[in-house]
């Protein structure tokens, strides 16, 4: 079994038995004047969702325009493309992931930016294809996994005022 894109375990919130043991380092804090922990704000359950997410790894060699064609046109809203490393991708004019990301930002699709890899930081900053990506308007932020950004990119397409690089429930 290879584990190589398997996200790491999330640590336990809490033990369940006859009673409710918190663990209490594991929840969502802020740290307040004078070292006291407190919220922020309350949390705000959004139960809407937008469904029509895609997750896209990036494959060497894939031509996007063959394989996935005009998206947009078929429904979906919200791409998460999975680049390569710290946000890299092919740059080649036979395989034009910059030109069929133009084409589907131009439309008004949202695409938020992650990694194929298991942990590490996001720069696609740091490589051409990265920036330019981001000059398009794909968003990226803390590092995320796949699974995670889906979710999260359905909920900002479903409450737009909600920006998929800011966190929301300590996801990021």
């Amino acid at each position: 079994i290879y584990g190589f894109f398997a996200p790491p375990p999330p640590p336990p919130l809490a033990r369940l038995g006859v009673g409710v043991e918190w663990k209490r380092d594991a929840l969502l804090q802020f740290e307040g004047a004078g070292g006291m922990a407190y919220r922020k704000s309350a949390y705000t359950p959004r139960l809407t969702l937008n469904s029509n997410v895609i997750r896209l790894p990036i494959v060497p060699g894939c031509d996007p325009k063959k394989t996935y064609g005009d998206l947009y046109m078929r429904g979906v809203r919200g791409i998460v493309l999975e680049a390569f490393g710290v946000g890299n991708m092919p740059w080649t004019k036979a395989t034009g992931w910059i030109p069929w990301l133009r084409s589907q930002r131009k439309q008004g699709m949202l695409i938020y930016m992650t990694s194929q890899c298991e942990s590490g930081k996001l720069h696609p900053e740091l490589y051409r294809t990265g920036s330019l990506a981001l000059e398009l308007g794909a968003e990226s932020g803390p590092m995320m996994t796949p699974e995670c950004a889906v979710v999260k990119l359905m909920l900002c397409l479903a409450h737009p005022n909600l920006p998929p690089s800011e966190p929301i429930a300590g996801e990021l």
